[in-house]
């Protein structure tokens, strides 16, 4: 089968959330033998092209209004390439006319459940805001089905966006392989040196806006009996990191927070390794592939239960609520204090992560595209 990609962000080096969904989707479809052509109107990074097998194609087009090439130009070149079934991986991208069957993936209704109501409304009349706004209506219009991460995501879509249960269906995302390997001692005491680690640290990595709560850890630690705890956290901006640790001081807690910006991936196994656990309060998920990656590695998860986060925990981890940091503080004094309980949780993480993976995600994804093909094949 040949299937289309709009491909176009993966211009971006960067490997945080579509792209990385996008990257990990296309080299497993490729071991699935499915041909695959990527379209874009600008070089792809070298970063992303490393990762892909050599096998898929790349088609980019001249220079052009985003507009003409995404509803003239590339379902002209679907056409052109025979292509069976055209996707966008990325909320957006697809043509509202199109010569074949047509996927989107739509990752999660956050911007629609927690946001759209907060925007101001001279920033709702914005061009950019309309125009935004037109594109991912246009695709969750045209779609032929939507794919996303979770049942709470599929729940949010029905909600916010009135979509049809019957358009939409569930496939998981993964970690990436490189959280399955296992972590040397020589990378484990690299990175400790590197962030100047400290011998027991909760971890937290990703976004820092204020769904994801993260003063409700600094909160749960102030009051933990154990003094010995230390927090670290990966991310966010400089005006971010500076309110954090302007509570940290409050809190007396300002030796005990590290803010080690952004991190590079390759550091991250050994983070998640190193760490009692992985603390993750957010109150508002799509999916969570933070908890996907601790677990892979074995360390153990203390998440919220809220939204998607215990669905995809499941028998993982340990939930707290979100809007109460004292369980979550019975929690981290447990960690602390019973190595026991610690080494529970590192099994209960192994054992979870083997649900997902990859090749499972790839091959619910093609069976979407093969259903799809044999309807439209049956209509002509």
């Amino acid at each position: 089968m040949k299937v289309g990609f709009h491909a176009r962000l993966l211009t971006s080096p960067t490997l945080r959330g579509w792209n990385r969904y996008t990257v990990n989707l296309l080299a497993s479809l490729a071991q699935l033998g499915v041909e695959l052509v990527l379209y874009t109107d600008a070089p792809l990074s070298l970063q992303h092209l490393q990762r892909l097998p050599t096998t898929i194609q790349i088609r980019q087009s001249p220079a052009m209004r985003y507009v003409l090439w995404e509803q003239g130009w590339l379902p002209r070149q679907c056409q052109a390439d025979g292509i069976a079934i055209l996707h966008s991986p990325f909320n957006f991208g697809l043509p509202i006319f199109s010569p074949c069957p047509r996927v989107l993936t739509l990752h999660d209704a956050i911007g629609a459940a927690c946001h759209r109501a907060d925007l101001p409304w001279r920033q709702r009349l914005r061009l950019g805001h309309a125009t935004d706004r037109f594109h991912h209506w246009a695709a969750r219009t045209s779609a032929d089905v939507i794919l996303t991460v979770s049942q709470h995501a599929r729940a949010d879509l029905m909600r916010c966006h009135h979509l049809p249960a019957t358009k939409i269906a569930v496939t998981y995302e993964a970690a990436d392989p490189r959280f399955h390997l296992p972590v040397s001692v020589g990378d484990s005491d690299r990175v400790r040196r590197t962030y100047n680690l400290p011998s027991a640290y909760l971890f937290y990595v990703g976004g820092w806006e204020e769904r994801k709560n993260l003063p409700l850890i600094l909160n749960a630690l102030s009051a933990a009996v154990t003094t010995q705890v230390h927090l670290v956290l990966a991310g966010g901006s400089p005006t971010e990191q500076a309110t954090l640790a302007a509570l940290a001081t409050l809190l007396g807690l300002a030796p005990r927070v590290h803010l080690l910006g952004w991190v590079p991936d390759q550091d991250l196994p050994a983070l998640y390794r190193n760490a009692l656990a992985l603390v993750y309060p957010s109150r508002h998920e799509g999916f969570g592939l933070q908890l996907c990656e601790a677990m892979a590695v074995g360390c153990p998860v203390l998440a919220a239960d809220a939204t998607s986060l215990p669905e995809i925990l499941g028998t993982g981890g340990e939930l707290f609520p979100p809007d109460d940091p004292r369980p979550l503080t019975a929690l981290i004094e447990r960690l602390a204090l019973q190595p026991a309980f610690r080494a529970e949780l590192q099994q209960r993480a192994t054992r979870r992560s083997r649900d997902f993976s990859w090749s499972r995600t790839a091959e619910a994804t093609l069976e979407v595209y093969t259903r799809l093909h044999a309807m439209a094949s049956g209509r002509r």
